[in-house]
């Protein structure tokens, strides 16, 4: 009997203390008010520099590559020659055009001793001033002739020389030396180092943060000190949903080499608006709570969380100004019943 009565005491000393513990805990919930406030925050990604577009140097005629040295990192400069291209084609192209030339020439020569022929008859007056105009249109025709065919061999030369238009580096070389290649075959491939971009990749909330006019700073790779870029355009990509492609300019005065790669930091700011500690948010079922609280206990309220910067996070739907969340023990305090909630699986 008293084994009894002594058992049924401790009980109820355990279940006061255990009520009165959580009473105490109730008591010492900390929170605070939701708040009017700015927050800024910095995204970052990886980024790298290269040209809107790179310049491809390919083979206006078929023929066979010759004097291909250039390899994939090499700096080239304008008006350089990379390779010249030769073979039964080249070869029959440059005699055909040789010998447009000479017949020009030769076409020439005939025109202006016939002009000059016909100008003495009329000065000895055997021929008619008819007549040395017709000699000397066909003199003007057949320089026409000569120039166009002197035209002809000097662009067909520049062709089969392939050059370099403006400055960059090599990024590929699809040919090699001593192939044979069809017209239109690419051979160099030249990223330009003026017109340069920073170019960056932002996912899910960052991406959604991005837009045009933003700016940031490019630090690359081994540097001291970073760059000022400004966002030039946007665009999603259709290949790798959730991703967005991000081109920067730098700003005056700084200069862009390419393939150089790095970090690109964006900061970016919302509206003064309301701001909680990011302490009092739970994520729960893929969602976003906080456990409001009010003189008739703790409520869970589904919000929206914004930017984040510095412990604090902005909150844009869901809350009002003044309204008090748990900051403490906050997903503690979220699940507590959650036994009560919990149903398993049959």
């Amino acid at each position: 009997m008293n084994s009894a009565r002594l058992f049924i005491l401790a009980a109820a000393v355990i279940i006061t203390s255990s009520v009165a513990g959580h009473r105490a805990f109730a008591e010492d919930v900390v929170t605070m008010p939701a708040v009017q406030k700015r927050v800024v925050a910095t995204i970052s990604a990886t980024a790298h520099v290269q040209a809107a577009s790179n310049t491809v140097l390919s083979a206006p005629v078929a023929g066979i590559v010759s004097g291909l040295r250039v390899l994939p990192g090499e700096t080239v400069r304008p008006g350089q020659t990379v390779a010249h291209l030769t073979g039964p084609t080249v070869s029959t192209d440059s005699a055909r055009l040789a010998a447009d030339l000479e017949s020009a020439r030769i076409r020439v020569s005939a025109a202006t001793q016939a002009a000059a022929i016909e100008q003495q008859k009329l000065d000895e007056q055997l021929s008619t001033r008819d007549a040395v105009v017709r000699m000397r249109a066909e003199l003007d025709t057949a320089r026409q002739q000569l120039a166009a065919a002197q035209s002809a061999i000097r662009s067909y030369a520049r062709s089969i020389a392939i050059g370099v238009p403006e400055p960059g580096v090599v990024t590929a070389v699809n040919a090699a030396d001593g192939q044979y290649v069809s017209a239109g075959q690419a051979l160099v491939t030249v990223a330009p180092s003026r017109g340069l971009h920073v170019v960056a990749n932002f996912y899910g909330n960052d991406a959604s943060l991005v837009t045009g006019g933003m700016q940031g700073v490019f630090l690359a790779e081994g540097a001291d000190a970073p760059i000022n870029v400004v966002v030039q355009r946007v665009s999603w990509s259709v290949t790798a949903p959730g991703q967005l492609e991000v081109w920067l300019n730098a700003a005056p005065g700084h200069a862009l080499v390419t393939g150089t790669v790095g970090t690109v930091s964006l900061t970016t700011s919302d509206d003064k608006r309301l701001a909680i500690p990011s302490a009092a948010l739970v994520l729960d079922g893929g969602q976003w709570w906080v456990l409001v609280r009010d003189k008739s206990g703790n409520h869970r309220r589904r919000v929206v969380p914004g930017l984040s910067d510095r412990g604090w996070t902005s909150i844009v739907q869901g809350l009002s100004q003044d309204e008090r969340v748990v900051v403490q023990d906050a997903y503690l305090l979220f699940h507590q019943d959650f036994a009560v909630r919990y149903q398993q699986a049959d």
